[in-house]
């Protein structure tokens, strides 16, 4: 099943404007003083600059306290460890925040508005509404879990590599103030898992006890834990005293803060939280479960259908492209069903290799073929450029084999990171599909081009949604054979197959956490959807458990694009230009799925 892009330092692969106003302004608890008022509308000004003063007022607001939970591409480094608390009172400076912003909007007349101000205006007044409406539900009681949290981002930022190697004074104190934030994040967590157990609000038993080997290995003072990794950054050309300085420096604060924040709340888990940890896994079980389901829902999907009627949608989904694999296979002459293909293309892959620096070579090779085939679909591509890199063994377990990371600033390269541990009992196999799905024409090509669009508002061309996003990704997948890069069955089923998985998402979350299906239950029917490795399937599920609802947006984004380019097709005939089309997708950057077909309603009466 696709799974999020990072939208902030995380295999997240992840994170929107509106999820991550969820956090919005935690700094603000104690500041000091109460962030000031957005600008006031005065009526002599022209509706259209009263807006953009508006998003550019919260966006600077943003920036200043929440550099950590800032979306990646902002202009704005993650350096110092602020904007981490998930303590009451920064829960509630965080509302107050986004009402402000809201109340401030509402004074502004939307019908006096040009059409793209109207655009900015509903994107943003939805994402404040969201990110609002978000704090009724008691997330920072749940904060950790083995696939995205804390003690994973920290893990990217505290081993002092790409744009936070240690290169400097600077870098070094904030380095040090990027510690001192995770050994408080860490207390505030595990004050924060204690009120949830009195509350009623715990963890499912089996994430914490995937969490406890990670945390572990993350708090092991050896020589080749990931933290210590800050000391091959000190550049050599450094004087000797400050080399000194650093070196010592970094040294104490692993192994007298960071280490023994990650072995605390190791302790914890494994001492207190994991014996009353929830047997159940759905969020249906919790207080308010059920209404915080709609809400992810609404959030994910831009959707106000039930789970209900969600469930059903992805049973049919699933149906369809079972049909299209099925004529794959008999296409090919194979006779045998999708799994037995599966184990045969596993067992004599056409791409496999036991070392994981010719992965990594083998899609540097992929990203020179797929940039050469972009223009076929594409009237323009992003200047931006991304970087392959193979992820640090420590943090694979629970990773995707590739997942994409947005660039962190105006000087980093986007990543597209390859998880292929050294040392793999099996051969490692490239995906084709799963490229195409990350980078080009997926994640990146669609994050790099709103983030150039220097004319959109900053909130739009630095923020996300995570249906627009994820859906992009999986339709941008659904491209390979229009492009030439799906040459041969066993990549086209590929690609099928991670549809499939997506589809079948749609079931899997809405069973778990709205109709009451048990672990064992998702993994029955995701094994017998579709072609799988046990492992797989196991992660699969267990995301869907430890991310309520994430797994609805890629199947939910990609019908809603693939329903677009249907209409647009149908209503424009002979003239209809998909250069133009994947233009009008993408150009004004991510947005809620409603939105847009509303925005491309528009385009095809320009179009007419």
């Amino acid at each position: 099943m696709k799974r999020r892009v990072n939208y902030n330092p995380s295999m997240i692969r992840f994170l929107h404007i509106a999820a991550a106003a969820a956090c919005a302004a935690l700094a603000a608890c104690g500041a000091g003083s109460a962030p000031p008022p957005p600008p006031a509308v005065a009526a002599s000004i022209a509706p259209g600059d009263q807006l953009t003063r508006l998003v550019e007022s919260y966006w600077d607001e943003y920036q200043r306290l929440n550099p950590a939970w800032l979306p990646q591409g902002a202009a704005v480094r993650y350096d110092r460890g602020e904007g981490w608390d998930i303590g009451a009172q920064s829960i509630a400076d965080a509302l107050a925040f986004e009402r402000r912003y809201l109340a401030a909007l509402a004074a502004v007349p939307r019908a006096r508005l040009s059409a793209p101000a109207q655009l900015t205006y509903d994107i943003f007044k939805r994402e404040r509404e969201l990110a609002a409406e978000s704090f009724t539900y008691p997330s920072e009681l749940l904060p950790v879990n083995p696939f995205r949290s804390m003690p994973l981002e920290f893990a990217q930022t505290g081993a002092g590599q790409d744009q936070y190697a240690i290169l400097s004074a600077k870098d070094f104190e904030n380095w040090q103030s990027r510690a001192d934030g995770y050994v408080r994040w860490t207390a505030e967590a595990i004050a924060n898992l204690r009120d949830g157990l009195r509350r009623g609000y715990t963890l499912p038993r089996p994430l914490v006890a995937q969490l406890l080997p990670l945390l572990s290995r993350l708090g092991a003072d050896t020589p080749a834990n990931l933290f210590y990794q800050s000391l091959r950054s000190v550049p050599s050309t450094a004087p000797d005293a400050d080399r000194r300085r650093f070196s010592d420096g970094i040294t104490a604060g692993v192994r007298d803060k960071i280490l023994p924040a990650y072995r605390t709340l190791h302790d914890f888990l494994r001492d207190e939280y994991l014996p009353r940890a929830r047997q159940t896994v759905g969020l249906s079980v919790l207080p308010l479960g059920d209404a915080w389901y709609a809400f992810l829902i609404k959030r994910e999907t831009a959707s106000h259908q039930t789970a209900a009627e969600l469930h059903a949608l992805g049973l049919a989904e699933v149906e369809r492209l079972h049909a299209r694999v099925q004529s794959l296979l008999a296409e090919a002459g194979f006779a045998g069903n999708a799994q037995a293909f599966f184990e045969a293309t596993l067992r004599n892959p056409r791409a496999a290799f036991d070392k994981p620096e010719d992965v990594t070579g083998y899609y540097e090779q992929l990203k020179i073929d797929a940039a050469g085939a972009l223009p076929t679909l594409f009237e323009g591509v992003p200047q931006a450029d991304f970087a392959i890199r193979r992820l640090d063994d420590s943090l694979g377990a629970a990773a995707p084999a590739l997942f994409y990371r947005r660039a962190p600033n105006r000087n980093s390269a986007a990543i597209l990171f390859v998880n292929a541990p050294a040392g793999a009992a099996q051969p490692l196999v490239p995906s084709v599909a799963a490229f195409l799905r990350e980078a080009l024409p997926g994640h990146h090509l669609q994050i790099a081009t709103q983030t150039e669009r220097a004319e959109l508002p900053r909130f739009r061309r630095f923020g996300g949604d995570p249906g627009f996003v994820e859906g992009w990704g999986v339709y941008a997948q659904s491209l390979g054979e229009e492009l030439g890069l799906y040459r041969d069955t066993e990549s086209k089923f590929a690609a099928l197959q991670a549809q499939l998985r997506c589809a079948a998402g749609l079931v899997v979350d809405t069973g778990v956490n709205s109709q009451g299906w048990s672990a064992a239950q998702a993994l029955e029917y995701l094994r017998s959807q579709a072609a799988i490795d046990e492992a797989a399937a196991r992660a699969a599920v267990d995301r869907d458990i430890a991310l309520p609802g994430e797994a609805l947006a890629c199947a939910m984004g990609a019908h809603a694009m693939r329903a677009l380019r249907a209409r647009a097709e149908q209503a424009l005939g002979p003239r209809f230009d998909i250069h133009a089309f994947h233009a009008a997708l993408i150009n004004d950057g991510a947005m809620p799925l409603d939105i847009l077909d509303a925005k491309v309603g528009l385009w095809l009466n320009g179009a007419h």
